[in-house]
């Protein structure tokens, strides 16, 4: 296995937090990972702020995943964004942030952020009100949204971290219909960026053996798990794929919006996304999130943070899904919303997703739409 970061890249990051003076937050940043890890692997504040920096991120660097999916540095570099706020070093610690939460996502990078044209822009949204049910709206929309577990299986055999430890990836997934899951292809794929995509067999098995979490909704919650049975189909290039659970699903099938989002010439539509970020219980992310470009397949939104976890529901304000999320990237000198830093995400257009299904699977698209 790789690292994450290289030695140099760990070391900038080393520099920049203790030049933001994160070396004395050293307990909360470690607060951010699983705490048996911290607890045990983690050791004492023992040396001065940049070797024990150095030190807690070459340990992090070393750890592909833990046995509950969440990766430990992609998780400490989270927090250090959130305390870093818009001093100068948060950069490195953005950038650094991108790079691994992509790469152990198994994100795909369809763009370039630095060529979009909506760099060039200034983006302001300037109206935040809705009417009261758009709370009642969301909350409905929560109870069909599940954390994804997918293990992992090479040559028809499931890899372990430990006997009886599967090594699991985790994403986001919603129901589309009474037995019927949507996500990310590469979710599915439980592959990191750079390495071979599976055999179908391995991505079927994966498949087979993914579990859906409900109402995780905090961490004191235990949610209710339901077995994935099968997949039914999938596409790498419109990153979705589509899974059968074994039993119904304990929420109802998602709204979906009847058309694309317009391109508006004057303004952004906001958007919102349910999800669960690094497999943590379900966060909201509502109207922060500007759709910048609207086109056949893609769905372009900025935020001011790294937003979305891969399969999210994408909704407009009637929580209808637009799109499925698929992937963010930094970007810097941009004028959002009066900051010189933003975040593109891209998302597929759930009318792309669903052209293909009834083009390719007309019996799965009618139990989807129901006609």
């Amino acid at each position: 296995m790789t690292a994450h970061l290289t030695t140099p890249e760990l070391i900038k990051v080393a520099n920049a937090a203790v030049a933001a003076g994160l070396a004395s937050m050293r307990p909360v940043l470690l607060g951010a990972l699983n705490a048996q890890f911290a607890n045990s692997q983690m050791g004492l504040n023992e040396l001065p702020p940049l070797p024990q920096t150095i030190a807690d991120l070459q340990r992090l660097n070393s750890v592909r995943r833990l046995v509950d999916g969440s990766v430990p540095l992609r998780d400490w570099l989270g927090m250090a964004v959130e305390l870093v706020g818009p001093r100068e070093e948060a950069k490195v610690l953005r950038e650094a942030l991108d790079k691994v939460a992509r790469k152990v996502a198994g994100e795909p990078t369809p763009f370039t952020p630095q060529e979009l044209p909506e760099t060039n822009e200034k983006i302001v949204h300037q109206d935040d009100m809705v009417p009261v049910g758009f709370l009642a709206g969301g909350v409905a929309a929560g109870r069909s949204v599940a954390r994804l577990e997918v293990p992992r299986f090479e040559g028809g055999d499931q890899i372990e971290l430990a006997p009886g430890k599967p090594l699991l990836f985790l994403g986001t997934g919603w129901v589309a219909a009474e037995r019927l899951l949507v996500t990310n292809h590469h979710v599915v794929a439980a592959r990191e960026v750079g390495e071979p995509p599976p055999a179908d067999a391995d991505l079927r098995a994966q498949a087979a053996g993914a579990r859906a979490l409900f109402g995780y909704d905090a961490d004191t919650l235990p949610g209710e798990t339901v077995l994935i049975e099968a997949l039914e189909t999938s596409d790498a290039g419109l990153d979705y794929a589509i899974l059968r659970a074994a039993a119904p699903l304990p929420g109802p099938p998602l709204a979906r919006a009847a058309e694309r989002l317009p391109n508006l010439v004057n303004g952004y539509i906001p958007v919102n996304i349910i999800q669960h970020p690094g497999g943590r219980s379900k966060m909201v992310a509502i109207r922060n999130n500007l759709v910048t470009a609207s086109g056949d397949t893609d769905l372009r939104y900025f935020t001011d943070t790294r937003g979305g976890s891969s399969g999210s529901p994408v909704f407009d304000d009637t929580w209808r899904v637009v799109a499925v999320h698929r992937g963010s990237s930094t970007v810097e000198d941009v004028d959002f919303q009066g900051r010189s830093t933003a975040w593109v995400n891209v998302g597929t257009q759930l009318a792309a997703i669903l052209d293909h299904v009834h083009a390719n699977r007309p019996g799965l698209y009618a139990e989807i739409t129901g006609g």
